[in-house]
C-alpha cells in the first residue's frame, strides 16, 4: 500500500521542540512510535496563502539540517538504541521515472537503495522475520528490510540490488495480484485523479466536500483514499464506481495492470536467492474494516496459495495498509490459527526491548523522497525519527 495514500493515524504522543526534548529522547525516554515533534504543525503547502516564509519547522528537519548524512553516519556508530527497525518498502522506480498509478507507492531507486543497504550493512545487523521471532529480544541493533504487495519492480530493481549486497529481504505478496493482475484499488485512485480533466470531485453520498484537482493531485489522491479505508469492505467497489463516474474517467482497465506484478516463478526465483515471502491477503482489502468471514477468507486464500505456488507455510504476514485500523482482534485470531508467528503493522516506530507483541510488529516506512540524512536518521535514531 502506498505511503503518500496513507495519513499520520499514530498513537497519541506529545510533540517536542528541538531542545531539551531531543535529548530525553537520545537517552532513551519518551515514547518508542510515532513521536510529533513539531515545532509548528502547518505544512507549507496547506495554505497558499500564507508568506512563503511560513514553512513547517519540525525537530527532525532542524536535526538533519544541521548534522546532514556524513555526521549521521558518525552518530549511528553510537549504540543510542537496541532492538528491532522494521523498514518498509513498496515499489522500486527508475531514476526520473514517474507512474501513472499512485506516486505515494514509490520507495527507491536502484541507487538509492544500494547506499541505504551499504550504510545499514556497515553499522547494522540484517536479520529475517525468523530470526525476530526465534529471538524477540535482543541487545543488538537489528534490521528487517520488507517490500509489500508484490510489485514486479521489487524483482526486476530490487533484488539484483539485494543480491549485491548479500542482504536478505522479506517479501509480502497479495496473491490475487499475480494470480489475476490487475490496477489495486489505490493506484485505480490515483489513475482516475491524474486522468480527469475536471477541476474538481463534487460532493455526494460518498464525499462530505468538493475535492480539489489541482497541481500534482496528490492530496486529491490521499483524500480519495482515507475515504476508501474508513468504508467496510462490502460498499469499497460502490465507492469506487463513484469515484470513476465523478472523475469523468470510468473505472481503469484492469489490463493496465497486468505488467505491474511479479509471476510466481519470480517469486520462487526471490526465495530461491534467499529471501523470505510472506503473507499480504488475498486481494488487499482493509482487514480491520472486513467482517470475520471475508478476513478468513482473505488470509487462508492467501495462505493456501503460497503453499500451492512455492510450498512455503505462511510464517510471517504484513496487514494491507497496516494502520492501527487496518486489524483488530478477529485478524490477530484467525491468524495464530493459521500459523503467522509475526504479523507486521505500518505506522512507524520500532521494537525496544520488553515490548514486542507479534501481532504487531512495527514497521517505519521509507519514500523516494526523503534523501540520505532523512533516511540515515531513522536508523540511527529510531526513537525519534522512525515516525510514519
Amino acid at each position: 500500500m502506498a505511503r503518500e495514500s496513507i495519513p499520520d493515524q499514530s498513537r497519541s504522543a506529545p510533540s517536542c521542540g528541538p531542545g531539551a526534548t531531543v535529548t530525553a529522547m537520545v537517552a532513551g525516554e519518551g515514547p518508542t512510535s510515532e513521536l510529533s515533534p513539531e515545532v509548528s504543525t502547518t505544512p507549507a503547502d496547506a495554505a497558499p496563502d500564507l508568506p512563503p516564509t511560513r514553512r513547517r519547522i519540525t525537530t527532525r528537519s532542524v536535526v538533519q539540517a544541521v548534522v546532514g548524512a556524513r555526521s549521521m553516519s558518525w552518530l549511528a556508530k553510537l549504540p543510542l538504541w537496541t532492538g528491532t527497525l522494521v523498514l518498509g518498502y513498496h515499489r522500486m522506480h527508475r531514476e526520473g521515472e514517474g507512474t501513472e498509478f499512485d506516486p505515494g507507492a514509490l520507495s527507491a531507486t536502484p541507487a538509492a537503495l544500494a547506499d541505504q543497504l551499504e550504510f545499514i550493512s556497515r553499522y547494522f545487523e540484517v536479520v529475517s522475520p525468523a530470526e525476530i521471532a526465534e529471538q524477540p529480544e535482543s541487545s543488538r541493533r537489528r534490521v528487517v528490510i520488507t517490500f509489500d504487495d508484490g510489485y514486479r519492480d521489487n524483482y526486476d530493481l530490487a533484488l539484483p540490488v539485494l543480491r549485491a549486497h548479500g542482504v536478505p529481504a522479506t517479501f509480502f505478496l497479495a496473491t490475487r495480484r499475480l494470480d489475476a493482475p490487475s490496477v489495486p484499488w489505490w493506484d485505480e485512485l490515483a489513475w482516475m485523479v491524474k486522468q480527469s480533466a475536471r477541476h474538481e470531485l463534487e460532493p455526494g453520498e460518498w464525499l462530505d466536500g468538493s475535492i480539489r484537482l489541482e497541481g500534482d493531485r496528490r492530496g486529491a489522491i490521499r483524500r480519495l483514499a482515507d475515504a476508501f479505508k474508513a468504508l467496510p469492505s462490502e460498499r469499497t467497489d460502490a465507492f469506487l464506481e463513484f469515484c470513476g463516474e465523478a472523475a469523468g474517467t470510468g473505472r481503469c482497465d484492469p489490463e493496465r495492470g497486468r505488467e505491474l506484478w511479479m509471476t510466481w516463478e519470480m517469486a520462487a526465483e526471490l526465495s530461491d536467492a534467499g529471501m523470505t515471502i510472506g503473507g499480504h491477503s488475498a486481494s488487499h482489502p482493509v482487514l480491520g474494516r472486513s467482517n470475520p468471514d471475508v478476513q478468513r477468507r482473505e488470509i487462508e486464500e492467501c495462505a493456501a496459495r503460497l503453499d500451492e505456488e512455492l510450498g512455503i507455510p505462511m510464517r510471517h504476514f504484513a496487514y494491507p495498509v497496516g494502520l492501527p485500523t487496518s486489524f483488530d482482534d478477529v485478524t490477530r485470531r484467525i491468524l495464530e490459527e493459521v500459523g503467522v508467528e509475526l504479523a507486521f503493522s505500518l505506522y512507524g516506530g520500532y521494537v525496544p526491548a520488553g515490548r514486542f507483541d507479534p501481532y504487531d510488529v512495527p514497521r517505519t516506512s521509507v519514500s523516494t523522497g526523503e534523501g540520505a540524512p532523512s533516511f540515515r536518521a531513522r536508523l540511527a535514531l529510531p526513537r525519534l525519527f522512525a515516525r510514519w
